[in-house]
């Protein structure tokens, strides 16, 4: 599964047992680990979110000199950066850049000036390297997007965590209530401002977003809740009997789901109130402990399920119930899952 480095302790090991032994099904609330949004309380109020000193507050975050842009709607400051790109004698093409999707680089928009790179999807560090560095030889601005991996991967985002050195930062991340940010940083020559002052509602937008940002706990405590979520489906798994069905892989903070059963699984665990996606989302109001105790026994029924469905049916609801008659294997897989 995981990685074999991560080991669970005694006590640990006992819970997932118990766990095992039990399959018991969990009424309780539904863990959404596909919803992107991160709601942690805003202590920041709009009329502390003084635009000269968000500015200066999120250069910092990056360790640079620079310049900040705020923008209603993401699509503006991508505009925003397309602009800053003729302005300096490029193409205002677009490209957009995914390492680990296979998607090659393409622009929409005619020849490119500006790249913007996102890195949730990274394999590696490497894999995001030469994407880079493509850009950069192409003679193309290099744009980081940020609106995943800057709150998530590491505190300093994908910069900091992949060692890049982008021309500008976009982050337009997912936010409670539907609220939109569009927010362009960069270093050197800044791009016309916009048109009218940030409103009051983006300014706050972005205090959330640099307050989150800012702290220094957030990765790490999605990277343990990420831990969690690997040891449940480590042992699970093994226990269940899967192999290449399902399997976890990247960074802690961010990890993601694959194998050639992971819809079906994803699926399973929906309908045990566990709510999965390929790039899973962990929830970081959800303290470690407590997430073994509502993730782990979710997780152990969705194994055990989706070892007993047959690959392209529909997963039996009453699957410790079914028989020959709905499923030939499952009275034999089920005698052995039992030993």
């Amino acid at each position: 599964m995981y990685n074999q480095s991560l080991q669970p302790t005694v006590e640990q090991t006992r819970l997932l047992q118990d766990i095992w032994e039990r399959q018991l099904p969990d009424p309780g609330p539904v863990v959404d680990y596909s919803d992107p949004t991160l709601a942690l309380p805003l202590t920041v109020t709009v009329s502390q979110a003084d635009p000269a000193d968000l500015a200066d507050s999120f250069c910092s975050l990056w360790s640079w000199d620079g310049w900040v842009r705020l923008f209603a709607k993401p699509p503006q400051a991508v505009l925003a950066a397309s602009r800053l790109a003729a302005e300096q004698g490029r193409p205002k093409g677009v490209a957009w850049m995914a390492p680990g999707t296979g998607q090659a680089l393409s622009s929409p928009g005619g020849e490119p000036g500006v790249a913007v790179l996102r890195c949730d999807w990274a394999p590696d560090q490497a894999a995001v390297a030469r994407a880079a560095q493509e850009a950069k030889d192409q003679g193309m601005l290099l744009v980081l997007d940020e609106s995943a991996t800057g709150l998530r991967l590491a505190k300093g985002g994908a910069a900091v965590a992949f060692g890049l050195e982008p021309d500008m930062i976009l982050w337009s991340p997912s936010l409670p209530g539907g609220r939109t940010l569009g927010l362009l940083a960069g270093k050197g020559q800044a791009p016309p401002g916009p048109k009218q002052e940030p409103t009051p509602e983006a300014q706050e937008v972005a205090a959330h977003l640099l307050e989150l940002a800012l702290r220094d706990d957030l990765s790490l405590r999605l990277a343990e809740l990420g831990r969690s979520l690997a040891l449940g489906l480590n042992y699970l798994g093994a226990r269940a009997g899967l192999d290449d069905e399902v399997s976890l892989t990247g960074p802690l903070a961010m990890p993601r789901l694959e194998g050639r059963r992971v819809w079906a699984f994803m699926a399973l665990a929906a309908e045990e109130r566990l709510k999965l996606a390929p790039l899973v989302m962990l929830d970081p109001s959800l303290d470690h402990e407590d997430s073994q105790e509502l993730v782990w026994p979710r997780l152990a029924r969705a194994c055990a399920r989706l070892k007993v469905l047959p690959e392209g049916e529909m997963a039996p609801l009453g699957w410790k119930e079914a028989g020959p008659s709905t499923c030939h294997a499952v009275k034999d897989i089920l005698t052995s899952l039992d030993q």
